[in-house]
């Protein structure tokens, strides 16, 4: 019987070591990161920084943390932040943040609310703790900026490494009951025709990155994209609907080459929105129409189109028109 208790004691013992020097070793290098982050310009405050939860948990709390990184002009701050991982698997973390955090970027500053907004990570073994996979979900959140707020029921985010495609993960969005900022929302309707919020928002896609989402991504540079397999990307705002699927290779100037297939109901009614958003020119919207009436014609129901929107050079066509230059797709 001694030697049983004392087997449990050493357990007990090794235990609570491997906890406080782990706990301390966390600790120390979250400070240094922080310190490494500063040391490069960065703006890096908090008030107090923690590791608790003995004997099974690593719990980090960081009060009123502000990060500001000049090279993008991106700053946060928050009254809280908290990393939650257990003891035995610290590769595996969930990241809780509070209910109001600040925003920064160039364009001007923003309160992002939530009822609840967590993520789970799951992480590599290696010192640049690769990204394995990532689930970030949001209740309620909204976006409080000056042009206005945007909300939605519900944001959910999912990432994870393909298997057997280096550099290339899996990427799904979605967005429930995503409501623009009420002068956008006139603007695009005027007559009030619309529901006040697009029922579903939602991206599934395959994306080869030119590195891996790491450590690095946050302290040196993002990884770019170079490949894209838009499985399905699907928008619906009461009688209107819009689905892309196809393919796309991205230079390293961010300009992307290939074909999407544009599937659109009630095509008429989205033109009048994009002409009243300025994403189409009024002067060209009968133009336009006509082309787009033509294709109509030879794709099935008048009121649906099924045509490919082309991207290459930098430009942009959708079946034979021209709809100039295209976005370039660039993470800062």
């Amino acid at each position: 019987m001694k030697w049983l208790l004392g087997i449990c004691a050493a357990a007990a013992l090794g235990w609570f070591a491997y906890w406080f020097v782990g706990a301390s070793a966390l600790e120390r290098s979250l400070t240094a990161w922080f310190e490494d982050r500063r040391a490069e310009g960065w703006q890096v405050e908090w008030t107090e920084l923690e590791v608790r939860g003995f004997p099974n948990r690593f719990d980090t709390v960081l009060t009123e943390p502000a990060l500001a990184d000049p090279g993008t002009g991106i700053a946060w701050e928050a009254p809280f932040f908290q990393l939650l991982a257990l003891s035995y698997q610290p590769n595996k973390v969930i990241a809780v943040f509070p209910n109001t955090q600040t925003i920064s970027t160039p364009l001007g500053r923003s309160q992002l609310d939530s009822s609840k907004m967590q993520a789970s990570l799951h992480l590599g073994a290696s010192a640049r703790l690769p990204l394995q996979s990532a689930i970030f979900v949001a209740d309620a959140p909204e976006l409080s900026s000056g042009i206005g707020r945007t909300r939605a029921q519900t944001l959910r985010l999912a990432m994870r490494a393909t298997e057997g495609a280096p550099q290339t993960y899996d990427i799904g969005v979605e967005a429930l009951s995503f409501a623009l900022p009420v002068a956008i929302k006139r603007r695009l309707d005027p007559g009030e025709l619309l529901p006040a919020a697009l029922e579903t928002l939602r991206l599934d896609a395959v994306v080869r990155f030119d590195r891996d989402w790491d450590l690095d991504a946050i302290e040196t540079r993002r990884p770019q994209p170079r490949e894209i397999t838009l499985n399905e990307a699907r928008a619906a705002w009461g009688p209107l609907g819009l689905r892309a699927v196809g393919a796309l290779e991205i230079d390293d100037r961010g300009r992307a080459s290939g074909e999407l297939t544009i599937k659109a109901s009630n095509w008429r009614d989205i033109l009048q929105v994009a002409e009243r958003s300025g994403l189409v020119p009024s002067a060209f919207l009968p133009l336009m129409e006509r082309g787009l009436e033509a294709l109509a014609g030879l794709s099935g129901p008048e009121t649906s189109l099924d045509i490919p929107l082309t991207l290459r050079d930098g430009q942009m066509r959708l079946g034979f028109l021209s709809l100039g230059q295209a976005p370039r797709f660039v993470l800062r």
